[in-house]
């Protein structure tokens, strides 16, 4: 079976038929994944900050980690969503319309509840350590803190919801290139993405770019299942990529060729994880398929919480030493995620309904986790699974 099967020039239509099982699952299992990437990330930032680097090497292995496989993270989510939402969505005012209410509730409703609590706990409580107090959000503005409006949002990793809902409301215009010149439409954006300003590795024309492709992989037909062949080129150049990235402090390129360099590396990231979760060790982990079920809860209350562990961390203990740092770089964002999904499973048990408000999700939804799927048997020489 080819990768596309269908004629690239072609109109892309949307996609009826359901979602492979295996995809699904695999895209279940990177939630957890990729939210734990991101959570660690987060709760070791006091590393270089509050307490300096111990010594070049452990500079290198945050650096490695924190700009390479974290920063992958992101652009996967837009790739994820685009193909679960772009494949089968009409180019009709009803549709869109329907797909905005629905975001809204979905995405807008948590991200600007906690937002609220957060700005509302600064102004009766005062200052959370290591995160930010009443002076950092009156400096910017109530209005603009809350909804991330030509700022971060207070809850600063929530940027992730904001520029989600702009890539959502893009739709109409990514269904029109689906319709008319598909594969012009992603190199366009892929050209937009490449030729912007270099100020940050994330940009939204980047995450438009990823929202495209995946829908267009969708729409497509795309066999994502059958992926064993990509691993023998994109697992070790992936790997490479990730140790020179963790150089990036003494490379001493330019921000261009900088920016160049890691939009190259985040597209090969994204083939790499999705190489990953073939494994069946990875899809067939019944512990990723629980945890992704609060993972959504988990990316929406790990800040403050890794700020307030990072502050209760240093009054006890100030990791001077190569082997204490990196000891302590990954203890805090585990336990953020080993608690705050308890919490989760507690909440939606003891408040269902609150806790789906809170969350976004319909309040019939139970949590359960996926089910695991099965072992997938052998393919025979020569069929590419």
């Amino acid at each position: 079976m080819s990768f596309f099967p269908t004629d690239s020039q072609a109109p892309l239509k949307p996609v009826r038929e359901p979602i492979d099982a295996d995809v699904s699952a695999r895209i279940d299992v990177l939630r957890a994944v990729l939210i734990g990437l991101i959570v660690l990330c987060h709760g070791g930032r006091f590393l270089g900050a509050q307490v300096p680097f111990a010594s070049p090497f452990v500079e290198w292995v945050l650096t490695m980690v924190n700009r390479g496989p974290a920063c992958v993270a992101v652009p996967l989510f837009f790739a994820i969503s685009g193909y679960l939402l772009l494949r089968k969505l009409e180019a009709t005012p009803a549709a869109y319309l329907r797909l905005m209410r629905t975001k809204a509730v979905a995405i807008g409703l948590p991200f600007v509840l906690f937002n609220a609590i957060w700005i509302a706990w600064v102004f009766v409580f005062g200052s959370i350590p290591l995160f930010g107090g009443r002076s950092f959000v009156l400096a910017a503005g109530i209005p603009q803190k809350l909804l991330g409006l030509g700022t971060s949002p207070f809850n600063y990793p929530l940027w992730f919801l904001r520029d989600l809902l702009v890539v959502f409301a893009l739709a109409p215009v990514f269904l029109v290139f689906y319709r008319r010149l598909p594969r012009a439409g992603l190199l366009l954006l892929a050209g937009l993405w490449f030729l912007e300003s270099p100020a940050s590795e994330y940009s939204l024309a980047g995450f438009a770019f990823a929202f495209y492709a995946g829908g267009y992989l969708a729409r497509r037909r795309a066999n994502l299942r059958d992926t064993a062949g990509w691993d023998a080129a994109v697992l070790p150049l992936f790997a490479l990529g990730t140790a020179l990235v963790g150089l990036q402090p003494w490379l001493g390129l330019d921000p261009y060729a900088l920016a160049a360099v890691k939009k190259v590396y985040q597209m090969v990231g994204v083939a790499a994880f999705w190489c990953l979760s073939r494994r069946q060790w990875l899809k067939g982990s019944a512990l990723l398929h629980r945890v992704a079920a609060m993972s959504f809860f988990v990316f929406l209350t790990h800040e403050p919480t890794v700020s307030l562990l990072q502050s209760r961390l240093l009054a006890v203990w100030t990791p001077a030493g190569t082997v204490g740092q990196l000891v302590a770089y990954p203890l805090v964002g585990l336990a953020a995620m080993a608690g705050l999904s308890l919490l989760g499973w507690g909440l939606s048990r003891s408040l269902p309904r609150l806790f789906a408000v809170a969350t976004g999700a319909p309040p019939r939804l139970r949590f359960a986790p996926a089910p695991v799927p099965a072992p997938v048997p052998a393919s025979k020489p020569g069929t590419g699974a």
